[in-house]
C-alpha cells in the first residue's frame, strides 16, 4: 500500500515538474533572442520533458492492476504521448539539419504545437493532483503565496507575447516577469517604458494585472463563484479568512461583495474624474477612456504605474490631477476595514443624530484611529520635509503654490504608489534618504501599500513609550497591547530590515550606482512603492531578480512568507530554565 502511493506521489511529482519545464521551454523558445546558448538549453530542456513524459507513462502502466485494460481507457493520453514523440522528432531532424536560423523560419508552428500538446498533457492530469494540490490549498498563507506566484506566471506568459509591444517585437523573460511582478505586486518598478514600449493589448493586462494583484485573486475567484452559485469550500474560507484578517467566516460574503464594489464604485469615480483631464488632452477617444481607467486603477490599487514616460511631471501644476490621484492613493493605502469601519460609523451616526435626535459618540475603532493619525502625521511631516529640503534645489524654478502641491503629492506617494511630480534623480541625499524611511513604513495593514505598515509602527512607538516610562502594561489610545502583538511587530521590522539588509548588499556587489540609490531603490521595492532613481532599467539581471523577489515579500509580507514556509510545530512540554542576559 505504501509502495503504491509512494508512486502516485512521484507521477504526481513528475506532471508538476514537466509542467514547469514545458513553460519554461516555452520562454525560452519564444521569450527571449535565440542564440546558440539558448538552443542548447531548450535541446537540454526537450530531452528532460520527453524523458519524464515516458518515465510517468511506465509508471502508471506499472502501477495498474490490468495493464490492458489501462491501456485501452487511456488512449487518448498515450496518443498524446506519441504525438509529442512524433514532434519532438521532428523538431531535432529540424533543428540539426537545417540549423537555428532555418528552423525558426520553418519549424515555428511545430514547436508551438509540441508545447501545447505538452502543456494540454498536463492539464488532462489535472483532476488526478486534487489530493495534491488540496494539500497545499489546507495552509492560507502557502495558497495566497501561490495564487500570487500563478498570476504572476500567466502575466508573464502574456507580456512576452510579441503583440503586447507597441513595435511588436519580445522583452525577453526577466523584463516580462518583472514587469508581471511590479504589476501584481502593486510597485511600479519598470525596466522599460511602459507608455512607449507596451501597446494597447499590452496596457490593457498590465492594468488587469494591478487590479488582480490589488484586491488578490483569491477575492476575485470568490467573487465569481459567488456570482455563478457556486459552493466555497472550507479551505478555500479560511485562507480568505486570514487574506482578510476576519474572523467570523460567516461574515466573508459580505466583506468580499463590499470590498468589490467599494473598489471599483471608488476606481469609477476616479476614472470620471481624471477623464476631464485627459479629455482636454485627447478629446472624446478610446485612448481618454483607457488613460482615465488605468491611471484610476493604478492610483487606487497604489501601483504608481503610469503611461507617460515622466509618470506625473507634466501635471505637477494640475490641482485637480494631483488631488485625485492622492485621493485615490490614500483611499487604497488606509486599508478596507479602514473604509468599512468609516462608512458604518458615518451612517450610524447620520441615523442617530439626524433621525433620532441624539449625540452618538464616535464608535471608530483603535485600528482606524491609528491609521488615520499615523497616516495625518506622515502625509503632513513628509510635505514639510521635502519642502524644506528642495524648496531651493528641485523645486527653486517652480511658483510656490507648484512647490507646495509638488511637496503634498510626493509625500503622499513616496510611502506607497510609486507616482512622482519632481524628477527622483535629481533629488539631494538627505531627501532620498528621508523617503527611504517613509517607504520603510508604508500603509496601513490590510491594504495594498506595502512595508512595515503604520499599524507595527504604532504598536512599537507605544511599547516604546511604555519602556520609557516604566510601565508595566503598553497602552496605546487608552487600549492594552497584548505581548503577542508587540512580539510581531518587532518580527516584522526585524525581517523586513534583513531583507533589506541582504538585498541592498548584493546589489551593491553588482551594481556601480551610489550606495544611496541602491538602498533607495532596494527599499523601493520591498515598500513595493515603485519609485526610483532612474537605475532599475540599468540593473543587470542577478539585481533584477533580487528586486523582483523583494517585491514579492513585500506585497506578501514577510511574516506570511515564514508561515507559508513553516511546518506545524511539534508539541514538547518541556520547561526550560529562566536565564539572564545583560543588555544595553
Amino acid at each position: 500500500m505504501q509502495s503504491t502511493q509512494a508512486k502516485r506521489n512521484l507521477t504526481d511529482q513528475i506532471v508538476l515538474l514537466v509542467l514547469f519545464l514545458s513553460i519554461l521551454s516555452l520562454f525560452l523558445e519564444y521569450g527571449i533572442h535565440q542564440t546558440s546558448t539558448i538552443f542548447w538549453i531548450t535541446n537540454i530542456l526537450d530531452y528532460f520533458i520527453i524523458i519524464l513524459f515516458i518515465i510517468e507513462t511506465v509508471l502508471r502502466i506499472s502501477r495498474a492492476e490490468r495493464k490492458i485494460s489501462y491501456i485501452r481507457n487511456n488512449l487518448f493520453d498515450l496518443l498524446l504521448l506519441t504525438v509529442i514523440v512524433g514532434l519532438f522528432i521532428y523538431t531535432r531532424y529540424m533543428r540539426y539539419i537545417l540549423g537555428i536560423g532555418e528552423v525558426s523560419r520553418l519549424s515555428t508552428n511545430i514547436i508551438l504545437i509540441r508545447n501545447t500538446f505538452n502543456i494540454l498533457k498536463i492539464f488532462g492530469r489535472v483532476k488526478r493532483l486534487n489530493a495534491y494540490i488540496k494539500s497545499i490549498s489546507s495552509h492560507p498563507a502557502q495558497t495566497i503565496a501561490f495564487s500570487f506566484i500563478i498570476i504572476i506566471l500567466l502575466g508573464t506568459i502574456f507580456l512576452m507575447l510579441s503583440i503586447s509591444t507597441a513595435d511588436n517585437s519580445r522583452i525577453g523573460i526577466v523584463n516580462s516577469l518583472f514587469t508581471a511582478t511590479s504589476a501584481v505586486c502593486v510597485t511600479g518598478l519598470i525596466v522599460v517604458d511602459t507608455a512607449t514600449k507596451f501597446s494597447l493589448f499590452g496596457k490593457i493586462v498590465i492594468m488587469i494585472l494591478i487590479q488582480i494583484g490589488g484586491l488578490g485573486i483569491m477575492i476575485l475567484s470568490y467573487f465569481g463563484a459567488f456570482v455563478v452559485g457556486k459552493r466555497i469550500s472550507i479551505e478555500e474560507k479560511l485562507a480568505l479568512s486570514y487574506l482578510l484578517n476576519e474572523q467570523d467566516m460567516q461574515k466573508l460574503s459580505i466583506s468580499i461583495m463590499k470590498i468589490i464594489l467599494i473598489t471599483f464604485g471608488i476606481e469609477l469615480t476616479g476614472a470620471l474624474i481624471l477623464y476631464g483631464n485627459f479629455n482636454n488632452l485627447y478629446g472624446d477617444s478610446f485612448k481618454a477612456v483607457l488613460f482615465s481607467m488605468f491611471h484610476a486603477v493604478s492610483a487606487f490599487c497604489n501601483a504608481g504605474f503610469a503611461l507617460f514616460t515622466d509618470s506625473l511631471e507634466s501635471f505637477k501644476s494640475d490641482i485637480a490631477m494631483n488631488f485625485t490621484i492622492a485621493g485615490l492613493i490614500i483611499t487604497g493605502g488606509i486599508s478596507f476595514p479602514v473604509i468599512f469601519n468609516l462608512i458604518e460609523n458615518f451612517k450610524t451616526n447620520i441615523e442617530t443624530n439626524i433621525f433620532s435626535h441624539r449625540i452618538r459618540k464616535s464608535q471608530l475603532t483603535l485600528n482606524t484611529k491609528v491609521v488615520l493619525i499615523i497616516t495625518a502625521i506622515l502625509i503632513i511631516s513628509g510635505m514639510l520635509f521635502v519642502y524644506g529640503i528642495e524648496h531651493k534645489g528641485n523645486l527653486v524654478q517652480n511658483d510656490l503654490k507648484t512647490q507646495y502641491l509638488a511637496s503634498f503629492f510626493q509625500s503622499v506617494t513616496l510611502r506607497t504608489a510609486g507616482f512622482n511630480t519632481i524628477n527622483i534623480a535629481t533629488l539631494r541625499v538627505p531627501t532620498l534618504l528621508l523617503m527611504v524611511l517613509f517607504m520603510f513604513i508604508g500603509g496601513a495593514s490590510g491594504s495594498t501599500a506595502g512595508g512595515v505598515k503604520v499599524n507595527t509602527v504604532s504598536v512599537i512607538i507605544a511599547y516604546l513609550k511604555s519602556v520609557l516610562y516604566s510601565r508595566k502594561e503598553t497602552t496605546l489610545l487608552n487600549n492594552f497591547l497584548s505581548k503577542s502583538l508587540i512580539n510581531k511587530s518587532f518580527l516584522i521590522v526585524l525581517l523586513a530590515l534583513g531583507a533589506i539588509f541582504i538585498g541592498t548588499f548584493i546589489l551593491s556587489l553588482l551594481e556601480p550606482f551610489p550606495l544611496e540609490y541602491i538602498l533607495f531603490e532596494v527599499v523601493s521595492a520591498f515598500g513595493t512603492v515603485g519609485l526610483s532613481t532612474g537605475i532599475t532599467g540599468s540593473l543587470c539581471i542577478m539585481s533584477k531578480i533580487i528586486i523582483i523577489m523583494l517585491m514579492f515579500i513585500g506585497r506578501l509580507g514577510p511574516m506570511t512568507l515564514i508561515i507559508a514556509m513553516s511546518q506545524r510545530p511539534a508539541l514538547v512540554r518541556i520547561k526550560y530554565p529562566e536565564g539572564n542576559i545583560l543588555i544595553g
